[in-house]
Order: C-alpha cells, then structure tokens, then sequence
C-alpha cells in the first residue's frame, strides 16, 4: 500500500465467492481521488457527496455487482430499474498488494449499465 491509500471498505466474503473473486479490503489511492474529484465533482455535488463520502456510501451499502471491463467488476447501489442514476465505483483486483482498488466512482445512467453481466445482486424483500 502507499503511504497515501485510504481503505474504504471490503468485499464480503459471500460475495466474493458468489462471483468467484477474491475476499480483500477495498482501497483508493490519492490518484484516484483527484481523477473522481477532478471528472466527476459537478455530479456529485448535486448529490450533496464529497468523494470519499461517495465511495464509502457505495462500499457500505452496494446491492449489485456487475462485470466491468476486462478484469474489473463494479459495485452499484441499484435501487429501482426504473430511476435514471446509480451510483458506481469500479473496482480492480491488485494482485501484488492483495486488495481491491477504486479506479473511479460517479453517478451513472441506469441505460449505460444495462447491458453489463449481473454477477451478483441482492434482491428486494418488497
């Protein structure tokens, strides 16, 4: 880890072997604050979000994982098909440190995620 890593959180253990990845703590690097900070602050200060309240929020309360590109997955709070905006952060594995690490996080249209492969998902008692 970097002197600058901030843990946010971690990948529970059922949920890691229900999509068949490793159980580890989520972290994010200064980098990448700066990166969400820098290409998504508008979005989430309509939202009433700092960044790390952002991705802590989304760590702590995330409902669907989905396939990402290449080796990432992404964690959602996806809380109606039929609202326009979930909330995201893509995750990749880091296999020299042994964690998890935030790549970016933002608000995303529900269209934009649609096609994605559902590999986990808690389902609604309602």
């Amino acid at each position: 880890m970097a002197v600058n890593d901030i843990k946010i959180g971690r990948l529970k253990l059922s949920h890691a072997k229900a999509i068949n990845r490793k159980c580890a703590d989520i972290f994010i690097a200064d980098r990448y604050i700066r990166h969400i900070a820098n290409n998504h602050k508008n979005e989430l200060a309509k939202l009433g979000f700092g960044v790390l309240e952002y991705v802590r929020l989304i760590t702590s309360n995330y409902n669907q994982i989905r396939q990402g590109s290449e080796d990432s997955i992404l964690l959602f709070i996806y809380t109606d098909k039929h609202l326009h905006h979930v909330a995201a952060i893509s995750l990749i594995f880091d296999t020299k440190k042994s964690v998890w690490e935030i790549k970016t996080a933002q608000p995303r249209h529900t269209k934009n995620i649609e096609k994605k492969k559902i590999l986990w998902q808690k389902l609604s008692k309602f």
